[in-house]
């Protein structure tokens, strides 16, 4: 089946992809958004069951069956062969599976990134064993995109309390969210050690904001959908904007097959399985892929041809390849009096100062604080010989849960080479496509910051009056949930895969301005970073539009 031709079509509903759509249809472009996963109701946001959320994996979100309809292969680098992996498993990548992306139960952290990590070649040399580079953009370049994802979706912070950020233009939209027991606790000790304590910027509203509601503190936050609309999310924010224009067909449960290309080798639109399972052609002038650093690569490696034997926007080679995540170090304490009474939105505090700043060490990390305010993560690293079971298992629990407190890290994982994206000659998805064969292992410098970062998380705990410590293991190489790199943006057509819009070098109507084109993870989550990106290059695909390109 073929349908008539779109300006644009836009692969992946998610915090880029939404992004670009709501601005080209506000610019007047014909949009076609096409998600693999449903569009979600507001009654089956209502969702509070803990172990199956945990249990149930991506690319689904947890209120939905286990999908085992896209399995994928990963290795660690060196080992001997690649295994099949599914969503339940940790090695797979969490990734979003519903309009909106990952960012409908997201943690609601929305941080700028610093203006040095886009110097890291600069900063550091040549690091052995990376592909570690600068950015074809500056934090100036991208500072009024940031305040303007800030201001559209709705984000909550203080300013000017962290010396260490970007200049910015404009104070938060929003207040600060309020702060729990343990958080205040650790500020405090913080400030005592010396560092710069400030709270957590969040995408989440601490009051009324663009017809949206305040949040209510519900208890099932991190990891859940919010209920009352209050977490900022291209669902909430943006893409009523874009339905409103009259000019956005929204396609869901469609799995994209591949990129076409017309018989000059000039994509021209995609093809999709749609939920009947029929094969559909929609054709388009400009095609923006927006999947994530794991999806993007392999559709893309999937729509070779004659005229893109390697895959499709790969003449160079690099195509899948610098997969980065975070190697996320966490510690956990056990104070004597109650750290979070069980209320939301979990994040409170951080400090920076150890962002690109230690000695010896490359990249860094932001330290901030998760409060778990379910109990399953308190059984994960509860003190060993505590009660697991039975009456003493409970009354363990609540004399204890409610008096431990997290500190994390999306520590830097630096960009290597071997760290890839492929598809698999042998492994099929359930619409018969060849699916992600993904190798990742962290480089030492990375396993070197997590230890360096895990220290300075007990020092900050232990000063706050934490009288015992639990911690996790980095392991081998899992790619994280902040999985990007693997269409890096760069000015050399050689060793990148777009420019600094996100647009293909091989073919100027083809665009990849999601996580996909980071140069380098950077130490703290991505999405306000992928956000400000996609209205960077919507920005400039649409004076481009309107300059005559693409037209015929």
């Amino acid at each position: 089946m073929k349908l008539n031709k779109a300006d644009a079509v836009v692969i992946g509903a998610g915090a880029a992809g939404g992004v670009v759509a709501k601005e080209l249809c506000s610019a007047g472009l014909r949009v076609v958004l096409i998600e693999r996963g449903p569009q979600l109701n507001v009654e089956e946001f209502r969702f509070h069951d803990e172990l199956a959320a945990r249990s149930a994996g991506p690319p689904n979100p947890g209120w939905k069956p286990p999908d085992r309809r896209q399995p994928r292969e990963f290795r660690n680098q060196g080992s001997a062969g690649f295994r099949v992996i599914y969503p339940q498993d940790g090695s797979y990548a969490w990734m979003g599976g519903a309009v909106g992306g990952g960012q409908i139960n997201y943690a609601g952290l929305m941080w700028r990134r610093p203006p040095g990590d886009f110097r890291m070649k600069t900063t550091y040399g040549h690091v052995a064993g990376t592909t570690i580079d600068d950015w074809p953009l500056s934090y100036d370049d991208l500072e009024p995109f940031y305040e303007r994802a800030e201001y559209e979706l709705g984000v909550s912070g203080e300013a000017g309390v962290n010396p260490f950020e970007g200049r910015r233009n404009k104070p938060f939209p929003l207040p600060p969210v309020g702060l729990t027991p343990g958080d205040e606790r650790v500020r405090e000790a913080a400030r005592r050690l010396g560092y710069h304590p400030f709270t957590v910027p969040l995408g989440i509203l601490t009051r009324g904001y663009k017809g949206r509601n305040a949040c209510i503190q519900h208890p099932c936050c991190n990891g859940y959908v919010c209920e009352v609309g209050a977490k900022s999310t291209v669902v909430s924010a943006l893409l009523p904007v874009a339905l409103a224009t009259g000019n956005l067909r929204l396609v869901t449960e469609s799995m994209v097959k591949e990129i076409t290309v017309d018989s000059r080798g000039r994509p021209d639109g995609v093809l999709y399985f749609d939920t009947n399972l029929r094969l559909v052609r929609q054709p388009a002038r400009i095609i923006i892929v927006a999947a994530s650093a794991t999806e993007t690569p392999r559709l893309l490696l999937n729509s070779s041809s004659r005229w893109f034997p390697k895959g499709l926007a790969n003449s160079s080679g690099w195509v899948g390849r610098n997969l980065m995540g975070h190697i996320s170090p966490q510690v956990f304490g056990m104070f004597d009096t109650v750290t979070n009474p069980g209320i939301g939105p979990g994040a409170g505090i951080a400090v920076d100062d150890f962002h690109g700043k230690i000695p010896g060490l490359v990249g860094g990390g932001v330290i901030y604080s998760r409060s778990d305010i379910m109990p399953i993560n308190f059984n994960d690293y509860r003190p060993e010989g505590a009660p697991m079971w039975g009456k003493e298992h409970k009354k363990y629990q609540r004399e204890n849960f409610h008096k431990y407190y997290r500190l994390t890290s999306p520590a830097e994982d630096l960009p290597q080479f071997e760290n890839r994206v492929e598809v698999s000659p042998a492994v099929r998805d359930a619409w018969g496509i060849p699916v992600a064969r993904i190798t990742h292992s962290y480089h030492p410098k990375d396993l070197e910051l997590f230890e360096f970062l895990r220290v300075r998380m007990q020092e900050i705990l232990r000063e706050a009056g934490a009288r015992e410590f639990y911690f996790n293991n980095p392991g081998k190489g899992r790619v994280s949930v902040h999985q990007n790199g693997t269409c890096r943006m760069g000015a050399d057509p050689k060793t990148s895969v777009v420019n600094r819009y996100g647009q293909s070098h091989d073919a100027d109507n083809l665009f990849m301005p999601d996580s996909s084109c980071f140069v380098t993870s950077g130490g703290r989550n991505p999405v306000l970073t992928i956000q400000a990106l996609a209205y960077f290059a919507s920005d400039y695909i649409v004076r481009q539009w309107n300059g005559g390109a693409w037209r015929k």
